[in-house]
């Protein structure tokens, strides 16, 4: 019989498969929709009920003991297992795979978010709709009837939407051959800002702290826009200098890698609670999963 202790260290648990699964703390709370103080609660109790210390402190963070490594990975079999039963359809219906689901984007960052190779997706599930939407910084789940999200930002708060997935897509400066062949390549930071022109997305000034550094000293922002599509025309027509994620180095364009520069979009998929359980919102969300996993 489970008693209140019981499903405290079931809590636990899955925290540590967070953890282990996350490589962070933070990562793992923001995944599970809890603070660290709670995750830290729920760890004590399972350490308590163990007999056994399962996180270490390192000069990285915290990481798993070898004892909890084995726990952590009998833990993600089982879930595993439930994921398994979840998928299956016992109810002999094909409604559940039927109908429309919404997505939400951020204005600025849709196009790094185009889909790609929806094909087989349509084949598998042709009776689902998929209408995606375009949004700005500001959004409400409820008002625009959606059932899921990437966002560019963690969510304010936990209340109506869940975290799916949390993904880091590496970036690097971006130049044209055009413009590299009547310019040259930037020789260094000061190099880039005294001598060659920038075009920037805005809103990544703030949630790209190197690119920030160089707007801030830089003499000449010769453009700038909220769309993600008008950034990738105009470094890809020649009128600057940009960030770009690291896979436009198959697209036509020139990655800058003799400077120092090192930055990161993170993208956060999200859904909406009243939905997350229904079928065709959760294929629909696997397959963004698989889209971002592929940036």
């Amino acid at each position: 019989m489970f008693n209140k202790k019981k499903i405290l260290n079931i809590h636990g648990l899955l925290t540590l498969s967070a953890i282990n699964k996350y490589q962070s703390k933070r990562k793992a709370a923001l995944a599970m929709g809890i603070s660290v103080d709670t995750m830290n609660r729920y760890m004590a109790s399972l350490e308590d009920s163990l007999g056994i210390k399962l996180l270490q402190n390192s000069g990285k963070g915290c990481v798993l003991t070898a004892k909890a490594h084995h726990i952590a990975d009998v833990v993600e079999s089982a879930q595993n297992l439930l994921e398994n039963i979840y998928r299956n359809d016992f109810r002999d219906s094909t409604e559940d795979y039927r109908g429309t689901v919404k997505i939400l984007f951020p204005l600025g960052l849709s196009f790094n978010l185009l889909p790609y190779d929806f094909l087989n997706f349509c084949e598998t599930y042709p009776d689902i709709r998929v209408i995606s939407c375009l949004m700005l910084d500001h959004y409400d789940m409820d008002k625009e009837e959606a059932e899921l999200a990437i966002l560019a930002k963690p969510p304010e708060n936990f209340n109506k939407v869940a975290l799916l997935y949390e993904k880091d897509v590496e970036c690097g400066l971006f130049a044209s051959p055009r413009y590299i062949n009547r310019y040259g390549y930037p020789s260094s930071i000061d190099d880039l800002c005294e001598r060659h022109r920038l075009v920037n997305r805005i809103g990544n000034e703030k949630i790209l702290s190197d690119w920030k550094a160089i707007i801030d000293k830089c003499k000449s922002v010769y453009f700038q826009s909220n769309s993600a599509y008008s950034l990738v025309r105009a470094i890809s027509n020649g009128m600057g200098i940009g960030v770009l994620p690291r896979r436009f180095e198959d697209k036509g364009f020139i990655f800058i890698d003799n400077i120092p520069f090192s930055s990161k979009l993170t993208f956060y998929l999200v859904a909406n609670k009243a939905t997350i359980n229904l079928p065709k919102v959760k294929v629909v969300a696997d397959y963004y999963k698989t889209l971002l996993d592929g940036m």
